[in-house]
């Protein structure tokens, strides 16, 4: 095993959220641990010689391991659960904590990983099955008669076009001939 033993064993972690290096020594520190302590964390478990490339995104950080002959590189943070890490493997070559942290919740869920991660702005359609539970259009919603749907279009449809109406006759008639018409109406009804 290749562990480095750290100038202070109980790393001391700052108050602060935004300062992530230890209070007495100044070494990188991720949830109160350094790179090295999590390192032998892994080693431990796994038996095999790790090696940390140096990569952190968050409170990840990126590690070698070496097996068939080949080396393979995934995303390990520390954790309270029996291993004291979380491990996750992915393809992209870049990415980003959050992807790691949603990559890692995916898998703990039990959903497939995706297949390539989507950029901003592609294309994509609705599943052919969604079609179908559409919203139904003001025709169809029509043809349908309710109270409730009767309300609705008149607040929707027929209020607007009053208020136009009402809007042209006193700019046709002025307020002298609104009232001679409001006068004449009311006659009707008494």
């Amino acid at each position: 095993m290749n562990v480095t033993v750290p100038l202070c064993p109980p790393h001391t972690a700052s108050r602060d959220p935004f300062q992530s290096t230890c209070t007495v020594c100044g070494v990188r520190l991720l949830d109160g641990i350094s790179i090295e302590q999590l390192v032998g964390r892994v080693e431990a478990l796994t038996m095999e010689p790790v090696q940390p490339t140096g990569r952190i995104r968050g409170t990840w950080t990126e590690i070698l391991e070496e097996g068939d002959g080949q080396m393979w590189a995934s995303w390990v943070r520390p954790a309270r659960n029996f291993a004291g890490y979380e491990h996750i493997d992915t393809t992209n070559p870049d990415p980003t904590g959050e992807e790691l942290s949603g990559l890692l919740l995916a898998e703990l869920a039990g959903f497939p990983a995706p297949a390539t991660a989507s950029e901003i702005g592609t294309a994509w359609s609705r599943p052919k099955e969604s079609a179908s539970r559409r919203k139904p259009s003001r025709w169809d919603r029509f043809k349908k008669w309710s109270r409730a749907n009767a309300e609705r279009e008149f607040l929707t449809i027929a209020a607007p076009l009053m208020c136009m109406w009402a809007t042209a006759l006193f700019v046709v008639l002025g307020w002298d001939g609104v009232k001679g018409v409001a006068s004449a109406v009311a006659s009707i009804f008494s």
